[in-house]
């Protein structure tokens, strides 16, 4: 899948001019692979007017959205990629593994060096339909300006990139943290949940309410076997390779003051919840789809997002974003 710059353009442009051609000859849009030209359109009337038919899917050009690698090495040659996007379609899903294209399971983008993932289809990205439910539709409008597109991954293999927060120091050792990113606050760290950061994963194993404490247990990286108990006192706590971090990993893919746990206070409530957000750090912080976040509309996507696959990272951007770039203008 990952083929050269110059095909991906004319295939794109190609899949926009028979869609074009479907629109002026009432076909009704870009249809589900294998329908007939009878068949229902493809929108998401529970996303809103943007996603309420085909033709407005397009004209907002949320019909094909372009994802870039975020990871700029091919691992098994030391490399760059011979493309650095892909463009996908709307009604067609995108597979993300190791399946190579001569076997049974071909991956649209095949990334067959990426040990980390567990096979093909680690990560698959479709586009919400009101065929996944109401619920599904409650977990996507949680992701703020959502572009229609979802990412899953039931083999543990997907995490999105956590909201971003600045760090200000108050007087004397005090600090505390400000969100800068609308839907931050969806990353609560309740129990089952498990993030990433670096070549280090995090698991919460308790989340206890009465004491305002939180237990996470480091499952793989420098902290391996080591668990740790945050108290919302101590948020934001912060993590990364600084020494006057509070809890400082030896890690050279983590920033100095790489992310944070951050603990607020919801309105009307006594208590409040765990949040992870990122420190506007190099690499990101990310939660894995797992757990309770093993769930469709959780991973649903908004332009500007990121997110990995085994070790794999990408971005998603507009459909023209990057045409340039890939052509050689």
């Amino acid at each position: 899948a990952n083929i050269g710059s110059t095909s991906i353009i004319s295939n794109a442009m190609a899949s926009n001019n028979a869609w074009m051609g479907s629109q002026s000859n009432g076909a009704g849009g870009p249809k589900h692979k294998g329908s007939s030209s009878d068949a229902v359109e493809v929108s998401w009337s529970r996303g809103g007017r943007q996603f309420s038919s085909s033709r407005e899917v397009y004209t907002r050009l949320l019909y094909r959205i372009c994802l870039k690698f975020t990871t700029s090495e091919d691992e098994d040659e030391g490399k760059p990629e011979p493309a650095t996007a892909f463009w996908t379609l709307f009604g067609r899903r995108t597979t993300i593994g190791n399946g190579v294209p001569n076997s049974n399971r071909p991956d649209d983008i095949c990334r067959r060096m990426d040990d980390s993932m567990s096979g093909p289809a680690a990560g698959i990205l479709a586009n919400m339909s009101d065929d996944d439910g109401e619920q599904a539709a409650l977990y996507a409008m949680r992701a703020g300006m959502t572009c229609g597109w979802n990412i899953i991954g039931e083999r543990g293999d997907v995490a999105v990139r956590v909201g971003k927060a600045k760090l200000y120091q108050k007087s004397g050792t005090m600090k505390e943290a400000r969100l800068l990113t609308l839907d931050a606050e969806r990353w609560v760290l309740c129990n089952g949940a498990s993030f990433a950061a670096g070549n280090s994963v995090f698991n919460v194993e308790e989340v206890n309410e009465k004491e305002q404490k939180l237990t996470i247990h480091c499952s793989k990286g420098p902290l391996r076997n080591k668990t740790l108990e945050v108290h919302a006192s101590r948020c934001p706590y912060v993590f990364g390779r600084a020494h006057e971090a509070d809890l400082c990993v030896m890690d050279r893919e983590l920033s100095r003051k790489h992310g944070a746990i951050l603990y607020i206070r919801q309105p009307g409530k006594a208590r409040g919840v765990f949040v992870l957000a990122d420190l506007e750090s190099t690499n990101g912080s990310y939660m894995r789809l797992t757990g309770p976040y093993n769930h469709k509309g959780v991973g649903a996507l908004t332009l500007g997002d990121e997110f990995i696959v085994g070790r794999t990272g990408f971005s998603v951007n507009r459909f023209d974003c990057g045409i340039s770039e890939a052509i050689g203008a």
